[in-house]
């Protein structure tokens, strides 16, 4: 990944000390004027850990807002993580690729790539001299320097990237219509690794494709639901879906990249219809699984599913984060990651093994759907002490009002044709988690969050596999996720675990509009985690124990993970919140 990567390894001194909870492991800065956030979660671990402490725990009270960078009204930028190189910061709103002066906010240059294309995702990538950007179906690269499209890359510098990669895979006679881009790719020695989203459009399993950076030729691709034996895992998951068909399986964020293993790593979404399961039977592999790739070849290594049968929209969505630390005298090479149940997953990222059980327990299964098989057990994470490990956010809604709290569920209650039950729909969704080598600790973001409605079957789509509409109780909810009008007041939370052992460290928790959460967190050395609410608020946390130690009012939402760097010899912390890119330095 760029300098970075090589100095921070040159620079980074490594003292390891044992400690109660686990090992705290301490680092020293790269020094140098410059310090640069290169991909939507820094680097190939997804670690978003940046190791400067120039604003730290006992200064960054004192930040002020630099300078606002506002986009045309007609250019969605609300969704991405903006990079910045050498002093420039790039953001792309579809087809339109910005980049402006990241000491000043000063517009250098706009490139528009034509035909034009709505925004889809969260931000670009920057790897060899280049900004891939991207809109639902369209690659495209453009010269760091200059802003001139490389016209090398694909077609005269965009690439049709799912239908590339449906031909690559299966020589044609595919449909590309609804795969969709909703991350950056993630890249590692001239390759990049492109996943492809939207479960929800009832795809034949999506894509995992890893792609020449230079000409945009498809070297290799993963289909996240194998459909024959032509894909890698049929025999695994072939008796796992009876009747109907096998689609659905989105990746939505951005892969996590293991060099030293040779593996790369990816969070598959939920099936599909999401929430009726009638036509689809089994555990359904491998949706709402982690899945452990070869970087060269992209055969499957392992995999592990997080929730079997999933008919709540409970997708594993949040990292994957790679994470060492030390426990006694041995090295935990880990990976995790987080879904909407609230739940945060651990597991040794060489094996696919849990670092400590996860107990498949039992769960309610009896359901009104016609046809539906509910899956009796779901795997639990447990601590080392075994005992079941504490949510990052509620898994059951806490209701004042005690006539709406009689129809509170547990989590995995299935939902109902004719029952309004209420159940904790928030969880962590899209926001990138974080995990700092100083601390020793595990970052991520939730949202407490309720959501009340039926099931309703149309016409015969039961035996079709077509799904459900949502049928939402208006008395109850003016949308999907109105949290408010059901007595459970939406709030955010950033959560600390220990991952050797499961322990929750530290929490905390602030009010939000929204239920539906998007942006994560990142930590630095400075030993501060900083968090973007929807409320507009803008906060820094103590990354040791959680204290509040900043708060900073946006005029909009921040629905994207945050980012910071140096440039100029001065450290920024950044956000994007509506349509206006925020920078906050030292006075």
């Amino acid at each position: 990944m760029r300098w970075y990567r090589a100095r921070a390894l040159e620079a980074v001194a490594v003292v390891l000390a044992v400690v109660a909870a686990g090992v705290l492991v301490r680092s020293q800065s790269p020094g140098g004027a410059t310090f640069n956030w290169a991909s939507h979660n820094l680097d190939m671990r997804n670690s978003r850990y940046a190791p400067i402490d120039d604003i730290n725990a006992g200064n960054v009270a004192r930040l002020t807002q630099k300078w606002i960078y506002s986009a045309p009204g007609a250019d969605n930028i609300s969704r991405g993580t903006p990079l910045v190189v050498d002093g420039v910061m790039y953001f792309n709103s579809g087809s339109k690729l910005f980049a402006i002066d990241a000491t000043t906010g000063k517009e250098l240059w706009i490139t528009q790539v034509d035909p034009p294309f709505p925004a889809s995702g969260r931000g670009p990538m920057y790897a060899d001299g280049k900004i891939y950007a991207y809109g639902p179906s369209v690659m495209y690269a453009v010269d760091a320097k200059t802003g001139k499209i490389v016209e090398g890359f694909g077609t005269k510098g965009r690439l049709l990237v799912a239908d590339a990669s449906l031909n690559a895979k299966y020589k044609g006679g595919r449909d590309s219509r609804g795969f969709v881009l909703t991350a950056p790719p993630a890249f590692y020695n001239g390759t990049l690794y492109v996943g492809f989203a939207f479960s929800e459009n009832h795809l034949p399993g999506s894509l995992l494709a890893a792609i020449d950076g230079r000409t945009g030729a498809v070297k290799w691709a993963f289909n996240t639901i194998p459909q024959g034996p032509e894909d890698d895992g049929w025999e695994i998951t072939k008796d796992t879906w009876r009747g109907g068909q096998r689609v659905g399986g989105g990746i939505w964020t951005q892969p996590a990249l293991d060099p030293e293993l040779g593996l790369l790593y990816i969070n598959v979404g939920n099936p599909s219809p999401d929430y009726d399961g009638s036509a689809r039977k089994g555990e359904n592999l491998f949706t709402n699984s982690i899945v452990a790739l070869r970087l060269d070849t992209g055969k499957l290594v392992w995999y592990y599913q997080t929730i079997h049968h999933e008919v709540w929209d409970f997708d594993l969505v949040t990292g994957p984060v790679l994470f060492d630390v030390q426990k006694g005298d041995q090295v935990i090479k880990g990976v995790a990651s987080g879904g909407k149940n609230c739940l945060l997953y651990i597991w040794h990222r060489e094996t696919g093994k849990p670092i400590n059980p996860m107990v498949e327990m039992a769960v309610p299964t009896k359901t009104d759907v016609p046809g539906e098989e509910i899956w009796p057990t779901q795997p639990i994470p447990h601590t080392a002490k075994g005992v079941p490990m504490m949510p990052f956010c509620e898994t059951y809604p806490m209701i004042k009002d005690p006539e709406l709290a009689k129809r509170a569920r547990q989590l995995y209650h299935p939902y109902s044709i004719k029952e309004k039950y209420i159940l904790s729909h928030g969880g962590s969704s899209f926001g990138s988690p974080a995990f700092s080598p100083l601390t020793g600790l595990l970052y991520i973001t939730g949202k407490n969050a309720a959501v009340s409605f039926t099931v309703q079957p149309v016409g015969d789509s039961l035996r079709q596999g077509q799904g459900f509409n949502i049928g939402h109780d208006k008395s109850i909810n003016e949308g999907p996720f109105r949290a408010e009008e059901v007595g459970v007041p939406n709030r955010e939370t950033v959560t600390a675990y220990e991952p050797a052992s499961g322990e929750l460290v530290w929490q905390a928790e602030f009010p939000s509009p929204s239920a539906i959460g998007s942006a994560g967190n990142f930590v630095t050395a400075g030993n501060v985690v900083f968090q973007g609410s929807e409320s507009g608020l803008f906060y820094a946390f103590d990354a040791r124990n959680g204290k509040e130690l900043f708060t900073h009012k946006a005029a909009r939402g921040i629905r994207t993970s945050p980012l910071t760097y140096k440039a100029g010899g001065k450290q920024y912390v950044s956000f994007v919140a509506g349509n206006q890119v925020v920078a906050l330095g030292l006075p």
